[in-house]
């Protein structure tokens, strides 16, 4: 019967080393996985702050669409028309479901409120109109921005 010996220390670390061999493996796998997990956050992280700046880009586009749509029907309203015209007469075409004056150009939708701060429709009279509200609109598809402003008109002393 043969007796085992002892291992000296280098034999020792040897087949330590020897047995080792797959947890390099193991060990690289784990880096490339994390490694991969940050750069996969970094682009998503990238990705949306570009889809934002984008957004910001054409937030003035609207604001100036909905200025101009106020500025449109305020000539209009001072130099073209009598106080008691309908207010259909100011709009382009009029929307009598959403009560909405569409203007063409300059591209914007208009909405004239009473003194109640009520939406008036197109066969009431110019001269009813308390507050107007404009409202400017880019769609891109899946992206659609709005501006709003509005303004309250005062009767002449």
């Amino acid at each position: 019967m043969a007796t085992a010996q002892p291992l000296n220390k280098k034999e020792m670390i040897r087949k330590i080393i020897k047995n080792k061999k797959g947890n390099s493996l193991v060990f690289i796998l784990i880096l490339l996985s994390n490694a991969l997990i940050v750069t996969a956050a970094i682009v998503f992280i990238s990705a949306i702050q570009n889809r934002s700046s984008g957004a910001l880009a054409l937030t003035p586009v609207a604001f100036q669409k909905a200025d101009s749509g106020l500025e449109y029907v305020l000539e209009k309203i001072h130099q073209d028309l009598d106080p008691t015209d309908d207010i259909d007469d100011i709009c382009d075409s009029f929307s009598s479901g959403s009560r909405r004056c569409n203007i063409d150009d300059p591209e914007a939708s208009v909405y004239f409120l009473d003194e109640d701060e009520n939406v008036l429709s197109d066969s009431d009279q110019i001269d009813e109109i308390k507050y107007i509200r404009s409202v400017g609109e880019i769609d891109l598809g899946i992206n659609s921005f709005a501006r709003s402003l509005r303004i309250t008109l005062y009767a002449n002393p």
